[in-house]
């Protein structure tokens, strides 16, 4: 097992062990591989200076083209919760590098200019009210989050005629640290 504690200020412990099942159960290979072994029609995951934010950054930048791909493919998309992102990343990491810090301010900037704070600071289309989360948000939630619930984000954007936002590592942290400060 290994401790994500130096990663970025992740608390979550992830297993690589399970890891590697959870990337085989939820057909994770047939598209990504990693450290050579898997599919090609999607991107390689982990190598030297993988980070959470740098999971969490990628998946939910991709996401949205991701989704349809396994609709064609017939891969079912199962639940994913903030442990097991945490598993599937210590396995695909191998040794993982650092994230830096986030910054609050800039998260905050991040948070408006991607539209989050359009819902969920507003409370619309029964979004979460993120600031009952401030002090347990990590990249893993962040995840959990986009992977249970980003069909419904979506749908929400497309509403409001926006598209997708991608975000970066880096922005990602700031996210996670701005969604951290945040009280109610």
């Amino acid at each position: 097992m290994l401790s994500l504690a130096a990663c970025g200020g992740s608390r979550q412990a992830g297993d690589r062990a399970q890891g590697e099942k959870l990337f085989t159960e939820l057909q994770c290979a047939a598209c990504h591989s990693v450290r050579g072994v898997g599919g090609n029609s999607a991107p390689a995951l982990g190598g030297q200076g993988y980070t959470p934010n740098t999971m969490a950054g990628a998946l939910w930048s991709h996401v949205s083209a991701m989704w349809p791909a396994m609709d064609k493919a017939g891969i079912k998309r199962s639940p994913m919760d903030e442990r097991q992102a945490a598993d599937i990343f210590t396995y695909v990491a191998g040794t993982p590098g650092s994230d830096r810090p986030g910054d609050s301010a800039r998260g905050r900037q991040v948070f408006e200019a991607k539209f989050c704070a359009s819902c969920h600071d507003e409370g619309q289309y029964g979004s979460v009210d993120l600031t009952a989360k401030a002090g347990s948000v990590t990249p893993f939630s962040m995840v959990s989050s986009v992977w249970l619930h980003g069909d419904g984000m979506l749908s929400r954007m497309v509403s409001k005629n926006t598209q997708w936002q991608t975000v970066t590592a880096d922005e990602m942290g700031d996210i996670v640290a701005y969604l951290n400060s945040k009280k109610k």
